[in-house]
């Protein structure tokens, strides 16, 4: 599997460049800071605003935002013999959030978040992750 540097958040299809520019610039942010919050990834306060703005912006949903990595996976193993599609299903739990969003609902035994469904593309031999095929949250 060949490494990309590309950041395929400039390849987001929001309807604004402003938003794919912004799109662009947080991808690039978690790429170094991965897994921090998001107050440690923006250097400034008016960031770290531009970034929650961004989040919560109608136009910014997950399908827009995940479209470009399934489009690059299809295009990586086209050609391949055999391709190994695994489901795998994550229950994100955020019952401790006293501010429940409203996109949030039940999973599991009483918790409250999001149910993740995700197929990741494996090369069968190795089982080397090939990339992500599809997601729906």
């Amino acid at each position: 599997m060949k490494i990309l540097e590309k950041n395929l958040y400039k390849e987001c299809n929001f309807g604004d460049k402003r938003l794919t520019q912004r799109a662009a610039f947080i991808g690039e942010l978690l790429s170094v800071k991965y897994g921090q919050p998001l107050s440690k990834i923006f250097k400034t306060a008016s960031d770290l605003k531009r970034g929650y703005e961004f989040f919560s912006n109608p136009k910014t949903n997950f399908e827009k935002l995940t479209q470009p990595y399934f489009k690059q996976t299809a295009q990586e193993i086209n050609g391949t013999p055999v391709v190994l599609a695994v489901g795998d299903t994550t229950f994100l739990d955020y019952k401790k959030i006293l501010d429940k969003r409203e996109e949030y609902g039940p999973i599991g035994n009483g918790g409250n978040g999001l149910i993740l469904h995700s197929c990741l593309a494996l090369e069968p031999d190795l089982g080397q992750t090939l990339g992500l095929l599809w997601e729906k949250l």
